[in-house]
């Protein structure tokens, strides 16, 4: 046998360099594409291992996992929830220290829509007024809007939330006193649920206690809460919130996002239509 004049070879047979890091020698293939890996490049697949590339490709070609509404499920849920809140708390604060100039710009005053100023229709959502009023609501908010928020998706909830305050200054701006005023935060939430109830009733899920819920909260506008016409504004963010949720609900799968915008812009254009058949009348 002649002498290797190079030296011995400590190559194991069949071993090959990663193909990530070829100084590195190992006998393990990638199961998908047979490319060599070492143990930092292993990742541990349903049989045996793949190569990174591989496993960044497939995740590449899974579609997202969504909900029942069409929303990608994510991990960071109640993001715009937890904002709102903050919306909501910081308004509440700036009219305890400002002796509620906060409220009187954002709340919903016919008077003042009919002259012209609009954004009273949607800002009025903001106002909660009372402390009890705002701590009603961010309770609610934590309790359910988080899990709506993830079951609707971030833009959805958000729509939902407005659109349900809108149709609660619609409702008072069309049957309330010419130069009534009123807030719309409680109807904004009021409208998560109605819509919540409506998602629950597609599932086929028991509804009883949510419809007892809304009924009762209308009861209590009713008879304590609110006083006048105040209660319009709960009972129309309860009907077009539940109109909304139905919209989000019932959207086919094929384009379903671009029908679920549609139908709300739909519901918008509702309102905006008795706005101003009302101002006709003004």
């Amino acid at each position: 046998m002649s002498a290797n004049p190079t030296g011995p070879d400590f190559t194991a047979p069949g071993f090959l360099g990663c193909y990530r890091h070829p100084e590195r020698m190992t006998g393990i293939s990638c199961q998908r594409c047979g490319k060599p890996i070492c143990g930092e490049c292993m990742e541990p697949a349903s049989v045996g291992f793949q190569c990174p590339s591989c496993v960044h490709r497939g995740r590449a070609g899974t579609r997202p996992a969504r909900t029942r509404f069409g929303a990608t499920v994510r991990p960071d849920s109640g993001v715009v929830t937890k904002a709102l809140m903050v919306v909501l708390a910081g308004v509440w604060l700036l009219d305890f220290v400002t002796g509620g100039l906060a409220t009187r710009l954002l709340f919903m005053d016919n008077a003042a829509v009919a002259a012209g100023q609009v954004w009273r229709l949607l800002t009025a959502s903001l106002s909660s007024g009372s402390f009890l009023g705002v701590l009603m609501n961010l309770v609610v908010l934590w309790l359910a809007g988080r899990a709506l928020e993830s079951e609707l998706g971030r833009w959805r909830f958000l729509a939902l939330y407005l659109t349900a305050g809108l149709g609660g200054t619609t409702l008072f701006f069309v049957f309330g006193p010419p130069f009534g005023g009123a807030l719309a935060a409680s109807a904004a939430v009021v409208g998560l649920l109605a819509a919540n109830a409506i998602g629950k009733r597609k599932a086929g899920e028991d509804v009883r206690g949510d419809v007892g819920l809304l009924l009762l909260l209308v009861l209590y506008a009713l008879l304590v809460g609110f006083s006048g016409y105040g209660w319009l504004t709960l009972v129309g963010g309860i009907l077009v919130g539940a109109l909304s949720g139905w919209v989000l609900a019932h959207a086919p799968r094929r384009r379903r996002s671009l029908l679920q915008v549609t139908g709300l812009l739909g519901v918008v254009a509702l309102c905006a239509v008795a706005v101003a058949l009302r101002v006709s009348l003004f």
